[in-house]
C-alpha cells in the first residue's frame, strides 16, 4: 500500500466514525467555526480543569478531511495543558503550509500534511483547530 493510500484510508476511517462528538457532563468555554467556502461547520465545546484539557467535544458537519481533523484533534487534546495544546494547533498549522509530515505532532495529525497538495482543503483541515482556538480564548 503506498503512502496516500495510507493517508485516505486513515482519513476515511475518521470521517466515518469520529471520536470526540459525545457531549461533555461540564463546559469551561465553547466556539462555532463556519466555513462558508464550502459549509463545514463545527461546534467546539472544552472543559478545562487545573490547566488541562478535561474534555472535548468537536461535533459537526462537513467534508471528510474537517471531519477527520476534528476526531483527530479530540483524541490527542485530553490531558495536554492549554498552552501545550495552542503550540499543537500551531505546529498543525505551519505543518499544513509546509506540506511536510510534522512527526513530533500525535496521533494521526502528521496524516493531514498531504492536505497541502489542495490549498482550498486546507481551511477544512484547520476549522476545527481554528474553533478549538476561538473556545480556548474565551477561558
Amino acid at each position: 500500500m503506498n503512502l496516500d493510500a495510507l493517508y485516505r484510508e486513515v482519513i476515511m476511517a475518521h470521517h466515518q466514525h469520529p471520536a470526540g462528538r459525545d457531549p461533555l457532563p461540564e463546559v469551561s468555554a465553547s466556539a462555532h467555526g463556519y466555513n462558508p467556502s464550502c459549509g463545514d461547520e463545527f461546534e467546539v465545546n472544552i472543559h478545562v480543569e487545573d490547566g488541562r484539557i478535561a474534555g472535548i467535544q468537536v461535533d459537526g458537519h462537513g467534508c471528510a478531511i474537517s471531519q477527520a481533523a476534528g476526531s483527530m484533534l479530540s483524541q490527542v487534546a485530553v490531558g495536554l495543558k492549554v498552552e501545550l495544546l495552542e503550540d499543537l494547533i500551531d505546529a498543525f498549522r505551519s505543518m499544513l503550509k509546509t506540506g511536510e509530515p510534522d512527526s513530533t505532532l500525535p496521533g494521526d495529525l502528521p496524516v493531514l500534511s498531504g492536505v497541502s497538495q489542495f490549498p482550498v482543503r486546507i481551511k477544512c483541515a484547520s476549522l476545527p483547530m481554528t474553533t478549538t482556538l476561538e473556545a480556548i480564548a474565551k477561558l
